[in-house]
């Protein structure tokens, strides 16, 4: 079976979802930017620090000062674009960008929300958490997806032998 994700000659990039799929993606789009706004913990992991420790705690804010607008305007920029070409078939190469900023932002989220780690185990069907699981590994696929066709554009010189 093909890739739902490909790259075309003229450099615009298919994306072959459902309607189902596209929905989802253009609502979450919707909704995170208000969880970053309203500082949900869920959103943490977008804006991460860049010094622990109760003696950092200065440091910390000045950093905080400096890039959480920056982090903010460009999580929310990609999330516009996934919403206003969520329903698109074909997307430019800055679009493509977006879309995977935005895929990777909802993972995090949806990651820190469900408590995601190593060890955790696939929830049962009748688990309340199982259909965002399934949308967090959904959203995992699609990721992979997208990286494999944007890996597949780079020049073989220079690749290590083998897989990473």
């Amino acid at each position: 079976m093909s890739s739902p994700i490909r790259r075309r000659r003229d450099g615009r990039y298919v994306i072959r979802l459902d309607d189902n799929a596209r929905r989802v993606l253009a609502d979450l789009g919707q909704q995170l930017p208000e969880a970053m706004e309203a500082r949900d913990p869920m959103v943490r992991r977008l804006f991460p620090p860049a010094y622990t420790g109760t003696d950092q705690t200065g440091a910390e804010q000045e950093y905080r000062d400096l890039v959480d607008n920056a982090l903010l305007n460009h999580h929310t920029r990609s999330f516009e674009v996934l919403v206003a070409t969520a329903h698109a078939d074909t997307l430019s190469a800055d679009e493509f960008a977006s879309w995977l900023d935005a895929i990777g932002s909802l993972r995090l989220a949806l990651g820190t929300r469900l408590d995601v780690h190593e060890d955790m185990e696939v929830p049962a069907p009748e688990d309340p958490m199982a259909a965002e699981y399934g949308l967090f590994t959904f959203l995992g696929e699609l990721q992979y997806l997208m990286v494999e066709v944007l890996a597949s554009e780079l020049p073989d010189e220079g690749r290590p032998e083998g897989t990473l």
